[in-house]
């Protein structure tokens, strides 16, 4: 009903918008064109922010456990198949793990890495046997599986050996001085660093991941920690079927065990995910001075158009145009420009989105630089991912403030003196 009392004002609005001489004036096409290119950055950023949060998320969940027991004080977990057996009677998925610090050594060459002890006869979520590009899935005594990256690191493939060094163990060979100082613990037993035949490669595709672990069987890398106890873990994995509702469920697991810690993915990766969060609000926060910005082009622009169409809203308000008439003219005209902008923002941003991969590679041709460094970024692609409520959003904000873009413009419509308007006419 509100529409059919506004459609001679939306009449107007639209043959202003668009003059007898051309299908568009110029000016109005740039305030058009300063819209459709912030709401298109808008939602680029936010899809690609939001991409990779998701991205991020989803590999964290598929290289790490839901919920990590570890002990409080103590370097292990000496029966940890009890309470794997009590886990799984609570329906939970779990594994002893060993994780330890490794040097590995191919040549002269020394390189810092981790080892992630499993049981390869184990139901593991760390499914390592995906995604393995070359070589086999096997952890037997003495095999060792490396990422892909790591074996163009150390220019080696599967079916070479390398050496693994044990922090734990070259720690007990010396002691320290009481005047300060270090030597050789002349009590230590004789220590040689142990080699691995590299049974094969495997490729997350998660950066700092794939750069860094190696998968050992759980025995092996018990024995590179040093832990005493045959069968003893550092850490226990433990997976749910809701990865994003485990708090319940590992509060659970703490009142059990209150001897040992009990966190979930999200505590453990809490700061990163803040970062995420809020640097994704932050980024749409700053980026709305763009839309912010058009919305003052668009007064601008409104404006002139009081300014050029004085007799014709003098003309009006004398046949019995009301001041309300005339307002509405003008803020309608801004909402028009709103929603034309906002809708060939959305195609443009949309299109962007959906090549963002072909774009960025072709970008990096011409500019000879790699625009989405994994090593920065952590992913071997640029992630976007839309979101309803996103398009929503930014929808909503552009032609708002479009819309309040002609307000001022219409204000001083208002005022003209129609006798005075129409003074040469």
């Amino acid at each position: 009903m509100w529409i059919r009392t506004i459609l001679p004002e939306l009449f107007l609005a639209w043959r202003y918008f668009k003059p007898k001489r051309n299908a568009v004036s110029v000016i109005t096409l740039i305030s058009v064109i300063g819209v459709a290119l912030g709401v298109a950055v808008l939602i680029v950023v936010l899809a690609v922010m939001t991409g990779f949060t998701d991205m991020m998320k989803e590999k964290l969940l598929e290289t790490t456990a839901h919920i990590f027991i570890s002990p409080y004080y103590t370097q292990s977990i000496d029966n940890p198949e009890k309470i794997v057996k009590d886990l799984k009677s609570m329906g939970l998925q779990a594994s002893p793990v060993v994780r330890t610090p490794v040097l590995v050594q191919k040549k002269d060459r020394f390189i810092p890495k981790m080892v992630i002890g499993i049981d390869p006869f184990q139901d593991h979520k760390i499914n390592v046997k995906n995604v393995i590009q070359d070589g086999k899935f096997s952890l037997n005594p003495g095999e060792v599986i490396l990422s892909s990256r790591i074996a163009r690191e150390l220019g080696v493939r599967a079916g070479d050996k390398i050496l693994l060094h044990s922090p734990a163990k070259l720690a007990k060979m010396v002691e320290t001085k009481k005047g300060g100082g270090v030597r050789l613990n002349e009590k230590a037993e004789q220590y040689l660093p142990q080699e691995y035949l590299v049974s094969g490669e495997y490729l997350f595709g998660k950066y700092d991941f794939d750069k860094n672990v190696i998968f050992l069987g759980l025995d092996d890398a018990g024995e590179l920690k040093g832990l005493k106890k045959f069968g003893s873990a550092t850490d226990i994995f433990v997976w749910t079927e809701d990865p994003f509702n485990v708090k319940g469920i590992a509060g659970k697991i703490q009142k059990k065990y209150t001897h040992l810690s009990v966190q979930t993915w999200k505590d453990v990766h809490k700061q990163l995910l803040g970062v995420l969060t809020v640097e994704k609000k932050m980024m749409m926060f700053l980026l709305v001075f763009i839309v912010l910005v058009a919305s003052f082009s668009i007064t601008n622009t409104l404006i002139t158009t009081v300014i050029q169409k004085t007799r014709e809203i003098g003309l009006l308000k004398a046949l019995g145009a009301s001041s309300w008439t005339v307002t509405v003219i003008f803020v309608l005209q801004g909402f028009l420009v709103g929603v034309i902008g906002t809708g060939c923002g959305f195609a443009l941003g949309l299109a962007v989105v959906y090549w963002r991969n072909e774009l960025m590679h072709a970008l990096s041709k011409v500019t000879g630089i790699e625009i989405f460094p994994a090593e920065f970024y952590f992913f071997n692609e640029l992630p976007g991912h839309i979101v309803g409520s996103d398009l929503i959003v930014v929808a909503s904000i552009s032609i708002v403030l479009c819309t309040i873009g002609g307000i001022i413009p219409a204000l001083r419509a208002t005022h003209l003196d129609p006798a005075k308007a129409l003074r040469y006419e």
